[in-house]
C-alpha cells in the first residue's frame, strides 16, 4: 500500500513548508537577543550602578574623553602659530592665551620652567600692553599678523586678570572633583609650565619675569624620577596639605564618621599585642574584616566589615567614601628602629636566610608584609653569604656583639641602607600621612618625591616643607584619628582605648572555638555540688552564691596549697563578720573542676549558708540574704569594687578591686523536703562573656611566651653555625651601641621625634580630660611568664 510504501522508504526528509515553518519558530530568537542587549543598555543609563546614576556617569565620561581628545589633537597640531606683536609694543618674550598655552613671538619661546626672579627681557620702556589671545586663535590653519585693539590689556588689567584665572581654575577643578568623584588631579588638564607665570611688568622698571606659584601636583609627572627644587616642594606640600583637608571635609560631609574602624598599625609598636589581644578580642568575629596585613582583601562597601588592621597608611583611607574611626599608637623612635633591625635578624635566622613559603592559606609570611618584605630579605642574604663562606674556608664566625659582627648587616651600616630610609626612618610620620613607599598610588602619585622633600639627604631637608607636613600632621592626629596612644604607656592606652572606644574592659570578649567561663551556668551547678556535700540536719533559711576575683590576685598564686590555705581562713572570717554568719557556714571553693589551676584569672566561688535561726541585725553594715544578694547585683552591673564584703578584715586592699561575676540564691525547695531550688541570675550574654580586661592578659601572656619560644629557637639554630656563646638581643645588649649612633638614629628620624612628642602631650591631655571614664575601666594586673 501507499503508507507500506511510505514506510520502507526510512524517515521522511523535511519538505519546503516544513523547513519554512521551523523558520518562522525561530525567526523570534534574533529579536529576543535584541530585546535582552537594549534592556540591558537602558538598565545600565537609567537607573545607574550602586554607586551613581547611570545617565550622568555616561554622559559625564563621555564628554570628559571627547575635551581630552581635543586637547591631544590641539596639542600634536603640525603648525605651529606664530603672533607678531603691533609695531610699538616691546617684545614681552612670550605671550599666554586664556588656556595657558605659550605662544611664540618674535625672538621665540623662552622656557618658563627655568625662569627666576633674575631675568629681565627688556630695559625699561614706554608702558606695557598685554595681547589676550582668545582661546581658539590656534587653532585655525593661519598666521595671526596683528592682535585687534579690544585685546589689548593694561599691565593692571593683566594681573587682575591672571589672578581671576588661577581663581577660577581652581573652583572648576575642585567641582569636576566633587561631581565626577575623581582623585585630586585626575582629570584636570596639564600644563607644559611647572611652578612660574608670567606677571605684570612694573611700569618703567622694564619686564620683569618673577615666578607665581602654580599647581604642582596636577603638572608633574609622577612616573619619572626629577626631584623637586625647594620652592617646588612647599607648594607642593601646601597643595597636598589643602586637597587632604577638602578630602576629610568631603567624606565626613556623607554622615559623619562610618562604623568602621581602622586599625593603623604602625609596625614595632607593639601593635600586634594591641591588636590581636585587645581589637580583635572586642570585635565579634563577623564583624572582623578579612586579613589584609600582606594584600587589602577587604571590601570598603562591606557592612559586616567593622573592623581593619592593616599596615597599610592613610593612603588606604582617601579610598573610603566616610571617614572610618580610627586608632594608632606611636613609640619613641630610636627604640622603635632598635626593634626593627632585631625583628628582621630574628626573622630571618629562623630559616637561616631561606625565604620559606607557608601552604597554609590562613597564615601570612612575615616576609610578604610590608616593610619586612624588604628588611627581612636584605639580612637572607647576608646569612646565605655567610653560609657560603664558611663552606668554601670551614671557617665559622664569632658574634661578640649582636649589633656588630661579620654574620649579617651591622646595626650602623644597616640604618643607612637606602631600603631602611624608605620604609623605616620616619615611618610613623610617613604612615600617618599616606605617604610610605607603600601608599596607594591612586591617590598618593607623588608619595616619593614629597618624601624626599622632608627626609634626610645628607643631614639635609627643607625646613619650610617639613613645618607645612608637620603642622598639617599635628591636626591630623588631633582632629581626624579618634585614639592616638603611646607604646610607653601601654597600660594605660589600653584602659583610655576601651573608654574612647566603647570597648569596655568589663565588657564580653570573642573567642572563636574557645568557649569563655559560663560564670552563671558555673555558679549554679557548684552551689548544688556543695549543698550536696555539706548538707545539715538543722533547717537552712537560704543560701548566697557568687563568682567573684581580684584585680591582682591570679590562679598561679591561688594553686600554692600553704598560702591558699591562710587565704581561705582569712576570706570566710571576713564574708563571716560581713553577714553576720559563723566562719562554718562560709566557704570558697574552685571556679571549675576542684582545681585552683583551671582558671588563670582567679576566678573563685564564695558561698554563704544562713542558718533558719538567723536574726537580722540591726548594724546597717551586716548584710541579711536579701540585702547582700542586692548588693551583690549592684555591684555587677554597676561594674564596681565590691570590697564591701571584706571590709572587716585588714590585707585585702593589696588584692586590688573585688569584681563580681555573677550571683544567685538557694532556699530549700517546700515541695522535697532536702533538696534546694536554685534562681542564679541570667544576664543575657554568658554563654559568650568573658571580661576583656582578664581576656587580654591571658592573651598577652600566651603572645609573650609564644614569641619567646620563636626567638630561642631561631637563635638556637644561629648557635650551630657560629662560634662561641651570645644571648640574642637582650635588654642588657642595648648598651653596646654607641651614643654617637643613637643620636644619628635620632637625627634621621627627626619627623618621628617631634610627631611621638606631640603624641605624648595629645596622650596626656585626653588622659586628664577622661578621668571619671577611666576609673570604670578595670585592667588586671599582668601575669606572670
Amino acid at each position: 500500500s501507499h503508507h507500506a510504501a511510505m514506510r520502507s522508504r526510512g524517515p521522511l526528509l523535511p519538505t519546503k513548508r516544513t523547513a519554512r515553518d521551523d523558520g518562522r519558530k525561530r525567526s523570534w530568537l534574533p529579536w529576543a537577543l535584541l530585546f535582552v542587549v537594549l534592556s540591558g543598555a537602558v538598565y545600565f543609563i537609567f537607573l545607574g550602578t550602586d554607586h551613581e546614576i547611570g545617565t550622568a556617569r555616561v554622559m559625564r565620561d563621555a564628554a570628559e574623553r571627547a575635551r581630552l581628545s581635543r586637547l591631544q589633537k590641539r596639542a600634536s597640531a603640525p603648525i605651529e602659530p606664530v603672533v607678531e606683536m603691533p609695531k610699538g609694543v616691546p617684545d614681552p618674550g612670550y605671550v599666554k592665551s586664556e588656556n595657558g598655552q605659550t605662544w611664540q613671538v618674535k625672538g621665540g619661546v623662552k622656557n618658563v620652567a627655568t625662569m627666576d626672579e633674575s631675568w629681565v627681557a627688556s630695559p625699561p620702556q614706554e608702558p606695557v600692553t598685554f595681547a589676550k589671545v582668545p582661546d581658539d586663535i590656534g587653532f585655525v590653519n593661519g598666521i595671526v599678523k596683528e592682535i585687534p585693539p579690544e585685546f589689548r590689556m593694561t599691565p593692571e588689567e593683566k594681573a587682575e586678570y591672571l589672578r581671576d584665572k588661577a581663581r577660577m581654575k581652581e573652583e572648576d577643578d575642585e567641582y569636576r572633583r566633587a561631581h565626577a568623584g575623581d582623585t585630586p588631579g585626575v582629570g584636570v588638564p596639564r600644563s607644559d609650565n611647572e611652578a612660574t607665570r608670567e606677571v605684570e611688568a612694573e611700569p618703567g622698571k622694564g619686564y620683569l619675569h618673577r615666578p607665581l606659584k602654580l599647581p604642582i601636583l596636577d603638572n608633574d609627572d609622577a612616573s619619572d624620577n626629577k626631584m623637586w627644587s625647594e620652592e617646588q616642594c612647599e607648594v607642593a606640600a601646601q597643595e597636598w596639605v589643602d586637597r587632604r583637608e577638602r578630602d576629610y571635609a568631603a567624606r565626613m560631609a556623607k554622615g559623619g564618621k562610618s562604623d568602621l574602624l581602622f586599625f593603623l598599625h604602625i609596625p614595632r609598636t607593639a601593635g600586634r599585642s594591641f591588636h590581636f589581644c585587645f581589637l580583635k578580642l572586642a570585635t565579634p568575629e563577623p564583624k572582623r574584616c578579612d586579613k589584609s596585613y600582606d594584600e587589602l582583601r577587604m571590601d570598603p562597601h562591606d557592612p559586616h566589615c567593622e573592623m581593619l588592621a592593616t599596615h597599610d597608611d592613610y593612603s588606604l583611607v582617601e579610598r573610603f567614601d566616610r571617614q572610618p574611626k580610627i586608632v594608632t599608637m606611636l613609640r619613641d623612635p630610636v627604640a622603635r628602629i632598635l626593634s626593627s633591625y632585631e625583628f628582621a635578624v630574628e626573622v630571618s635566622v629562623r630559616s637561616f636566610g631561606n625565604d620559606v613559603q607557608t601552604n597554609n592559606k590562613r597564615r601570612v609570611s612575615t616576609r610578604e608584609v610590608w616593610p619586612w618584605e624588604h628588611v627581612v630579605r636584605h639580612i637572607d642574604r647576608d646569612l646565605r653569604a655567610y653560609k657560603k663562606r664558611v663552606d668554601e674556608d670551614g671557617r665559622k664566625g664569632s658574634i661578640a656583639n649582636v649589633y656588630n659582627n661579620s654574620v649579617y648587616t651591622p646595626l650602623h651600616e644597616f640604618i643607612e641602607l637606602p631600603m631602611a630610609n624608605d620604609d623605616l626612618h620616619n615611618g610613623q610620620f610617613m604612615q600617618l600621612m599616606g605617604l610610605t613607599s607603600n601608599a596607594s598610588p591612586e591617590t598618593e602619585p607623588h608619595a616619593y618625591k614629597l618624601r624626599r622633600c622632608v627626609r634626610d639627604a645628607g643631614r639635609h631637608w627643607n625646613e619650610k616643607t617639613v613645618d607645612i607636613l608637620f603642622d598639617y600632621a599635628k591636626r591630623r592626629l588631633r582632629e581626624e584619628v579618634d585614639v592616638t596612644v603611646v607604646h610607653e604607656r601601654l597600660d594605660d592606652s589600653l584602659v583610655y582605648s576601651s573608654a574612647a572606644l566603647g570597648m569596655h574592659m568589663s565588657g564580653p570578649s570573642y573567642v572563636p572555638n574557645r568557649p569563655p567561663p559560663r560564670h552563671t551556668a558555673t555558679l549554679k551547678n557548684r552551689m548544688s555540688r556543695w549543698l550536696d556535700r555539706n548538707k545539715k540536719d538543722e533547717p537552712v533559711a537560704a543560701v548566697v552564691g557568687f563568682v567573684f576575683n581580684f584585680d591582682k590576685l591570679t590562679g598561679d598564686q591561688l594553686e600554692k596549697l600553704p598560702w591558699r590555705q591562710g587565704y581561705d581562713r582569712a576570706m570566710r572570717a571576713a564574708l563571716a563578720i560581713a553577714t553576720g554568719v559563723s566562719p562554718d557556714d562560709v566557704a570558697i571553693t574552685p571556679h571549675q573542676r576542684d582545681d585552683w589551676r583551671a582558671n588563670e584569672m582567679g576566678f573563685q566561688i564564695g558561698i554563704v549558708r544562713y542558718p533558719a535561726d538567723y536574726v537580722k541585725s540591726d548594724d546597717p553594715k551586716v548584710l541579711a540574704p536579701d540585702t547582700l544578694l542586692e548588693r551583690l547585683r549592684e555591684a555587677r552591673r554597676d561594674e564596681t569594687d565590691a570590697g564591701f564584703l571584706v571590709d572587716g578584715a585588714d590585707g585585702f586592699d593589696a588584692y586590688g578591686s573585688m569584681n563580681i561575676l555573677a550571683e544567685g540564691r538557694a532556699e530549700e525547695s517546700k515541695d522535697t523536703p532536702g533538696t534546694y531550688d536554685i534562681n542564679v541570675d541570667d544576664f543575657g550574654t554568658d554563654p559568650e562573656f568573658m571580661p576583656l580586661g582578664q581576656r587580654y592578659r591571658e592573651c598577652e601572656r600566651a603572645q609573650k611566651r609564644k614569641y619567646s619560644r620563636l626567638k630561642t629557637k631561631a637563635f638556637r639554630s644561629l648557635h650551630q653555625h657560629v662560634e662561641g656563646e651570645f644571648e640574642p638581643f637582650i635588654k642588657e645588649d642595648r648598651k653596646l651601641i654607641p651614643q654617637s649612633l643613637l643620636d644619628r638614629i635620632r637625627d634621621i628620624n627627626h619627623l618621628d621625634v617631634r610627631l611621638h612628642e606631640f603624641a605624648t602631650e595629645l596622650f596626656e591631655e585626653r588622659m586628664k580630660e577622661s578621668v571619671e571614664e577611666l576609673e570604670r575601666e578595670k585592667l588586671p594586673a599582668r601575669l606572670p611568664i
